[in-house]
C-alpha cells in the first residue's frame, strides 16, 4: 500500500517529522510533545499505522527536517535514533549549492533562485508573500525585477530550508530573524545575509549576496570624472584627519573606500577597518567584523583598536554619538580616519556630526574632505537603451558613480566652527564653483553614459 506523507511545509510549520517506519508502526518526532491536537491530526493521516510519538530536541529536528526537504534517505530508516549535535551543526552549515541536478524539489528551487540571481548580477533576492502566491524578485543595478511566482507552500518550504541552513528557529514565524549562510558554486563564494520579517500574508525574505571572492576595484574603474579623480588622488597626501563618504544605502560607499584603501601604502602602514559586513577582502589590512550580538559594536571595537597602534582607521558607518566621538578623537590624535555616514548629499554631511552632538569647532579641526555619491545605471552598449537579452530588456547594463566633493579649506572650517546653517554652506559652495550630483550626472548623460530619465529616477528634479 502507498504510504501517506507529511509535506515539508507542514512539518516545518508544526514542529513534527516522520522518523521512520517499522512494520505497521510509524515513528514521529515532535518538538512539542504535549500537542495532543497535532497527534490526532497526524494519526488521521496515517489510519493504517500505529503512530508512535516521541519528544525531539531542536538540533535533531533540524537535521531530520533538512533531510526531508532534500529528500535524502537515512542510512537506516527504521526506528528513531539519536543524532549527535555536531553532525546537525555540520549539516546545517554546508553550502546549499552542490549540484544543480539534485532531485530534491526544494533544494532545486533554492539552487535555481541563487544561480539565476548570480547570472543576472543581482545584489539581493526578495521572496515576498502575498494572499495566494509569493513573488521572487532580484535587485539588479539597483532596480527590483520580478523573476517568478511560487506557491505559498513552496515559499514556506524555502523559508524553513533557509532557517535550517542559518541555524535559525524553524518554527518562529511571528518575530523577525537575521542570519547568514555560505553559498558556493564552481566560480563563486558568497556570504548570504538573511533577513526574515513576518507580514500579514507570511514572511518577507531578503537575501543580500556578498561575493567573498570579490577584490576591490581600482579607483579608475569606478566611473569618477577626471576632476573627481584628481580629488581622490589628493587623499593620498593627507596624513591625518577625517574623510567622510556619504550617500544612501546601496550608493557604493564601501566600494569607493575599499578602492582607496587598496591603493594606500599597505606595506608601511597599519590599516584597520571595522565593517558590517566585511564586503571586500584586502590583503595586508586588518579587517574586523561587527557582531552586535556579541557586544562588538562599532564604538566598542573602536575603543579596542587604539591599542593596536593603527596609522589609518576605516569605520564602516558612523551610526551614533559614541562612534562619532571616537572617530573625532582618533582624527585629533594624528590618525587618518575614513568613515561613511548616511546623508543625501555632501552639504548635509557638514552638519550631521554637529546634529549628533559633536561641537562645530571639533568637526572643523579634523574634517579634510567629504565625498557624496550615488550610483546610476549605464546605457546598455549592445542595444543603446532599446532593450535586449543582454540587459534583460531594461535598456541598462551595469552602474557608474556620480559624485560631489567638498575639500575643507580655511573658509569652510570657519563656517563649520561658527555653526553655519545649510543655506550658508550652499552660498559658500556656489561662490567656489562647486559641482553637485546633478552637474556630474548631466555630464554623463551628455556623454551618452546614462539618460535624463535615469537621472530623474535616482535624483528626482533639481530644486
Amino acid at each position: 500500500m502507498n504510504r501517506p506523507v507529511l509535506t515539508p511545509a507542514f512539518c516545518a510549520a508544526n514542529g513534527i517529522t516522520v522518523c521512520g517506519f517499522e512494520g505497521s508502526s510509524v515513528h514521529f518526532g515532535m518538538l512539542n510533545f504535549g500537542d495532543e491536537i497535532l497527534k490526532r491530526r497526524v494519526a488521521k493521516t496515517f489510519p493504517d499505522y500505529l503512530c508512535v510519538f516521541k519528544e525531539m530536541k531542536a538540533e535533531e529536528f533540524n537535521l531530520i527536517l533538512s533531510q526531508v526537504f532534500s529528500e535524502e534517505p537515512f542510512q537506516d530508516r527504521g526506528a528513531p535514533r539519536d543524532i549527535p549535535h555536531d553532525s546537525a551543526h555540520k549539516s546545517a552549515r554546508e553550502s546549499i549549492i552542490d549540484r544543480i541536478a539534485d532531485d530534491a524539489p526544494v533544494i532545486n528551487l533554492l539552487n535555481n533562485i541563487f544561480l539565476e540571481a548570480i547570472s543576472r548580477r543581482a545584489s539581493d533576492i526578495h521572496i515576498e508573500s502575498a494572499s495566494e502566491e509569493s513573488a521572487v524578485r532580484y535587485r539588479v543595478d539597483g532596480i527590483l525585477l520580478t523573476a517568478r511566482t511560487i506557491s505559498q507552500e513552496r515559499a514556506i518550504a524555502v523559508s524553513a530550508r533557509l532557517k535550517i541552513l542559518a541555524n535559525l528557529n524553524v518554527l518562529e514565524n511571528r518575530r523577525p530573524q537575521d542570519g547568514h549562510i555560505d553559498v558556493k558554486t564552481d566560480s563563486y563564494s558568497l556570504d548570504v545575509r538573511i533577513s526574515l520579517i513576518p507580514t500579514i500574508w507570511g514572511e518577507s525574505i531578503v537575501l543580500r549576496l556578498l561575493k567573498r571572492s570579490d577584490t576591490p576595484l581600482s579607483l579608475d574603474s569606478l566611473g569618477f570624472s577626471r576632476e573627481h579623480s584628481a580629488h581622490l588622488k589628493n587623499i593620498f597626501y593627507i596624513t591625518s584627519g577625517l574623510i567622510l563618504v556619504t550617500g544612501p544605502t546601496g550608493s557604493g560607499k564601501t566600494t569607493t573606500l575599499a578602492a582607496i584603501l587598496k591603493e594606500l601604502d599597505i606595506k608601511s602602514l597599519k590599516i584597520i577597518s571595522i565593517e558590517d559586513p566585511v564586503e571586500y577582502r584586502i590583503q595586508g589590512i586588518t579587517q574586523i567584523q561587527v557582531h552586535e550580538e556579541l557586544g562588538l559594536s562599532f564604538d566598542a571595537l573602536l575603543r579596542r583598536i587604539f591599542r593596536q597602534d593603527p596609522d589609518i582607521i576605516m569605520i564602516g558607518e558612523i551610526r551614533d554619538i559614541e562612534t562619532a566621538e571616537l572617530a573625532i578623537r582618533a582624527a585629533l590624535t594624528g590618525h587618518l580616519v575614513f568613515a561613511t555616514i548616511h546623508t543625501n548629499n555632501a552639504i548635509e554631511a557638514l552638519y550631521r556630526l554637529q546634529n549628533m552632538g559633536i561641537p562645530g569647532y571639533m568637526v572643523a579641526a579634523v574634517l579634510r574632505m567629504v565625498i557624496a555619491q550615488r550610483l546610476i545605471r549605464k546605457v546598455c552598449p549592445e542595444c543603446k537603451n532599446s532593450g535586449c537579452a543582454h540587459c534583460s530588456q531594461t535598456g541598462f547594463l551595469g552602474r557608474t558613480v556620480i559624485a560631489e566633493f567638498i575639500a575643507a579649506d580655511a573658509d569652510l572650517t570657519d563656517l563649520i566652527s561658527g555653526g553655519a546653517v545649510s543655506e550658508q554652506f550652499r552660498q559658500y559652495l556656489q561662490s567656489s564653483d562647486f559641482k553637485d550630483l546633478f552637474d556630474d550626472a548631466e555630464n554623463k548623460a551628455a556623454s551618452g553614459i546614462t539618460t535624463e530619465a535615469e537621472i530623474r529616477r535616482e535624483l528626482g528634479v533639481r530644486q
